[in-house]
């Protein structure tokens, strides 16, 4: 069977990429590295792709023996699952190897932002101590805390196990997994919401103006998720609610200065998924799905 790796991301390096491949071996893969343009696809029966890989309609038709394709991340707005399905193709991605990481960033930027670290690090860098302020800073606690959690998936479930943990109150929104509390209800509940959804039809533009006007001041909106679920021309115009960002619809974003200049904002560049051995990790995941499909199991964290 061959499998073709087309792309390699930044945190990617070739020790990580050559570890694939030799776990690929011991199952009877044969391994092609590629980079660049569409490579000739006619004997590819697997496909591992990055995110920078568009796997649509033509493709699939350049690749009549394809069989499966896994891609390196855990978002798959890249892939036309649609047409794969038509194609018979299974499509699978790797949430486990960001999993942590992502969880532990939305977490970190939330209690940053509830215990109000950006402006208490602002005052310190122009030179005030800012102690007497206290009082008129609302720097709340975790405990009792109601959290809503937008997309309760393998990230999502982990981020509300942990936000328990920790004392708060969680809610989720999730159809697919039934957990069907709708998001205008997180938002009229909830102090706190975090989305790790995936970008699809539905959740594109999910917190728009209206949604966002609906949130009480104060509210923590937190994106570790995909940029284009937030309207961010309206977050700009809606001081009242305080973000952290880590994605963009754009990236990099063109107005990272303004909207990094906005109170109550904290911005990350598409880093909450990294950490040291990331690329080791994506490796172990890829070459688990690929391995269950050789030995017709079924695939893990597939989306078909």
């Amino acid at each position: 069977m061959k499998l073709l790796r087309w792309g390699q991301s930044a945190y990617e390096t070739d020790a990580s990429l050559d570890m694939e491949a030799r776990l690929l071996g011991e199952h009877g893969v044969r391994v092609h590295r590629h980079t660049g343009p569409q490579p000739p696809m006619q004997d590819v029966h697997c496909l591992a792709v990055t995110s920078k890989v568009r796997v649509d309609e033509a493709l699939l038709r350049a690749a009549p023996e394809l069989q499966l394709v896994v891609t390196t991340t855990s978002g798959y707005d890249h892939i036309d699952v649609p047409a794969c399905e038509r194609a018979g193709v299974v499509v699978s991605r790797s949430p486990l190897a960001r999993r942590d990481a992502v969880v532990d960033t939305a977490l970190a930027m939330g209690l940053s932002l509830l215990r109000q670290v950006p402006v208490l690090q602002g005052r310190a860098e122009q030179g005030v101590w800012a102690r007497s302020e206290l009082p008129q800073l609302p720097m709340r606690l975790i405990r009792g805390l109601r959290v809503g959690i937008v997309g309760h998936g393998v990230i999502g479930a982990r981020a509300a196990d942990l936000w328990r943990a920790l004392g708060a109150e969680v809610l989720t929104s999730d159809a697919c997994s039934g957990h069907e509390t709708s998001v205008d209800e997180l938002i009229e509940r909830c102090a706190l919401l975090s989305l790790h959804c995936s970008l699809t039809p539905s959740s594109s533009g999910l917190i728009s103006a209206a949604r966002l006007d609906a949130m009480a001041p104060g509210t923590i909106l937190l994106n570790t998720a995909r940029g284009g679920c937030v309207d961010l021309q309206a977050l700009m115009d809606r001081p009242h609610v305080l973000a952290g960002l880590d994605v963009f619809s754009q990236e990099p974003w063109p107005e990272l200065q303004a909207l990094a200049q906005r109170p109550g904002t904290l911005l990350l560049p598409h880093a909450a998924g990294y950490h040291v051995g990331l690329g080791e990790a994506v490796a172990r995941e890829l070459a688990h799905a690929v391995a269950a499909h050789v030995q017709g199991q079924p695939v893990p964290h597939a989306i078909t």
